[in-house]
């Protein structure tokens, strides 16, 4: 990044672990790898020979990953539906990451030789009964539509970019990332929080044939989601704020101001229901000793029932008591993205959870005022003013107060006088109910997970078994 470059569109994309420095660095939940034995460029024979180097190294890094940790499990992520790349129809490109690229899945189509599947409930499968049930239901839904959504397009794969597979340590580095976020997603449980569907059917080791499935390399299944925060903020609630204040500016009488006030009001509780949900998820991962580093809209995406919900775990860290200093901080690398990055992150300082509390600050004041941090500033700028000198977007923007004094103490300058992401929780939810004086508690409850295809009882089952259940309950 040059340092006189604005941070702006690709200047604003994630950093991954100094990748400014070193792409070797640029790994999430284990060690730095060592890529030199790998072949470049590679022979047919060479080229299978790395992949499964690299197949291995993921392995290891799995493993390494669920053993130590307090959180993961790989007995959950045995519970995920396995697929191959070639039952999938990938359909349109919906965003991409650093390293993935992620698009939507438009049809399941089984492999033609039946396999049977065990379920919990001793019920057995056939894959091909299970594959012409997905597609009537595709038939039947693929003229409705839900404000303008494809409704029966549920699923989406995150895989690597084409020039990151062409490059042998990025490859092996993003390899390891997304075999390690499908770890998180697959123990992680909140309704805020994106859930993987499905794997690949032979684990990282699919990768070593044919490079994957097409050379597509090792793939997470997950929801579709279908616009980002950074969507709804700018073409939507922008214009539902101005259209509210053009109410406010022309109309003169006392009543029609008062219900110009409910309507800012309406509007704010919107936007503050949505905060309150990222928080949830935010706070989730902390009670877990999990830190996230990369919170931004991007990052940040709704369902078709629109709840938002929390992807890309790419950069995220369990924080091991082992690894604390005496001021209560880790040495983990500088990672995220440059505009809402906390300032010990941003000059390369240890750091801790009240990192993620700086980047939701930033985050919540953005939703609020409807304007993007920082707009213009170079990362030179960026370093210098925010980083070290502690300037912050104007508060003035933010006319509730409430909201105000939770942002300022939030992206404080001094870590240690930052609230935790679980005390901002419960203000955001005493200011939400405030003003939503009529929703019910269980509205607005985190404690169960939200689904809008599974029930509970068939939370275990394959993607298959489940996609087969759903048809029948959606005809």
């Amino acid at each position: 990044m040059s340092p006189n470059a604005p941070i702006t569109d690709n200047s604003a994309s994630t950093i991954h672990a100094l990748a400014e420095e070193s792409d070797e660095t640029a790994t999430t939940h284990h060690e730095p790898i060592i890529l030199a034995e790998l072949t470049s460029p590679p022979q047919e024979s060479e080229s299978m020979k790395d992949r499964r180097k690299i197949a291995d190294m993921a392995d290891r890094a799995y493993r390494r990953a669920s053993t130590k940790s307090h959180v993961l499990t790989r007995s959950k992520a045995a519970d995920i539906a396995l697929l191959s790349m070639e039952e999938l129809t990938v359909g349109k490109w919906l965003g991409k990451g650093s390293f993935s690229n992620v698009h939507e899945i438009s049809k399941i189509t089984l492999n033609d030789e039946i396999t049977i599947k065990q379920t919990e409930e001793g019920t057995k499968i056939a894959r091909n009964i299970l594959s012409s049930n997905y597609l009537r239901n595709n038939k039947k839904a693929q003229d409705e539509e839900e404000d303008g959504r494809r409704s029966n397009c549920r699923y989406a794969v995150k895989f690597l970019k084409k020039e990151l597979r062409e490059n042998h340590k990025k490859y092996a580095v993003g390899t390891t990332d997304l075999v390690v976020e499908g770890l998180f997603l697959a123990s992680l449980t909140h309704p805020n929080i994106i859930k993987v569907r499905g794997l690949p059917d032979g684990g990282v080791h699919s990768m070593v044939e044919n490079g994957g499935a097409n050379g597509m390399g090792y793939f997470l299944i997950l929801d579709r989601l279908f616009d980002t925060l950074t969507e709804r903020i700018y073409k939507h609630w922008v214009k539902d704020h101005q259209d509210v204040h053009v109410k406010k500016d022309n109309v003169l009488d006392r009543l029609f101001k008062n219900k110009m006030r409910d309507e800012m009001n309406s509007d704010l509780a919107v936007r503050v229901k949505v905060a309150f949900d990222i928080c949830a998820a935010l706070t989730y991962l902390h009670e877990k000793s999990i830190i996230y580093r990369d919170l931004k809209p991007e990052n940040l995406g709704f369902d078709v029932r629109g709840d938002i919900k929390l992807f890309d775990l790419g950069l995220v860290k369990e924080l091991h008591p082992e690894g604390r200093d005496r001021n209560g901080n880790w040495k983990l690398s500088m990672a995220g993205t440059p505009r809402y990055m906390s300032p010990e992150c941003g000059l390369y300082k240890p750091y801790n959870l009240s990192a993620d509390v700086y980047s939701f600050s930033m985050l919540l004041w953005e939703m609020i005022s409807l304007r993007q941090p920082f707009k213009g500033f170079t990362y030179s700028q960026l370093k210098q003013e925010v980083f070290h000198e502690g300037y912050r977007p104007p508060l003035k923007q933010i006319w509730h107060k409430g909201l105000r004094s939770l942002i300022n103490v939030g992206w404080h300058q001094k870590p240690s006088k930052r609230p935790s992401m679980n005390e901002i929780y419960i203000k955001l939810k005493t200011l939400y109910t405030a003003l939503s004086p009529d929703v019910a508690e269980e509205e607005i409850s985190h404690d169960r997970r939200r689904s809008t295809y599974i029930a509970n009882r068939l939370s275990k089952m394959s993607l298959k078994h489940l996609m087969a259940i759903e048809t029948k309950d959606d005809a």
